[in-house]
């Protein structure tokens, strides 16, 4: 396993945490690649704590999809791919563009202050620099937006392939021009909606997704390039 960088002392509220955040970090960025097996005891040594935050991480790490966890076998990076990510997202944005249209046409005034809400909340916590609880609230918008179409087989459709993504919005939350503009494209398509425009919620969505994708792929590439 290679050797870990140096990015600091460990400061959020628990080691258990600042592991976990750590590791994501590592992950997500490449640092430590897809398929990569992950021994408890280097990455101890390396991060200067027991094994037992660590395992408590790696399991934390585990539901986030981004490791997967080996009976008697220990742990390793999740198998991620550029094949994968495109084939979900493929459906995603034909899915969530109708799903916007939908919506948008369907929208009411308490609709409306619900997301408001949400994007208040994505700009506190923007500001507060936790791009991890912003990425929670971000998949709320989303699970509250898409259900006011009223159409529950495309929502759970949406939400399926939406949570099948959650690697991958993960990583797009790790580059920091992506995660930089999250809160704006939310706001802007608020706008839209306030003005009820059907058709052009369609299209920011499925652009900010195609630009999602595109994000990925050259973070990706320079990833690789990097190895």
């Amino acid at each position: 396993m290679p050797e870990l960088p140096d990015d600091g002392p460990l400061v959020i509220p628990t080691i258990q945490e600042s592991i976990a955040d750590r590791l994501r970090t590592l992950i997500l960025t490449h640092h430590l690649r897809p398929g990569e097996r992950l021994v408890q005891s280097e990455l101890a040594e390396q991060l200067g704590v027991s094994r037992t935050p660590i395992r408590e991480a790696l399991y934390e790490l585990a539901s986030d999809g981004l490791v997967v966890l080996y009976p008697h076998k220990g742990a390793s990076v999740a198998d991620f791919s550029l094949d994968d990510l495109k084939d979900i997202y493929s459906i995603r944005i034909p899915l969530e563009g109708y799903g916007a249209y939908l919506a948008t046409r369907n929208i009411g005034p308490e609709d409306l202050v619900q997301l408001q809400t949400l994007v208040g909340q994505m700009e506190t916590l923007f500001r507060r620099g936790d791009r991890w609880r912003l990425l929670d609230v971000n998949r709320e918008f989303y699970a509250t937006f898409y259900a006011i179409a009223g159409r529950k087989r495309l929502y759970d459709l949406i939400m399926k392939h939406l949570d099948m993504a959650g690697l991958y919005r993960r990583m797009a939350f790790a580059v920091e021009d992506h995660y930089a503009g999250t809160v704006t494209e939310h706001a802007d398509l608020l706008d839209v909606l306030k003005r009820g425009d059907a058709l052009e919620a369609e299209r920011h969505t499925r652009v900010g997704l195609e630009q999602t994708v595109a994000t990925l792929i050259a973070f990706w590439e320079e990833a690789e390039r990097s190895w």
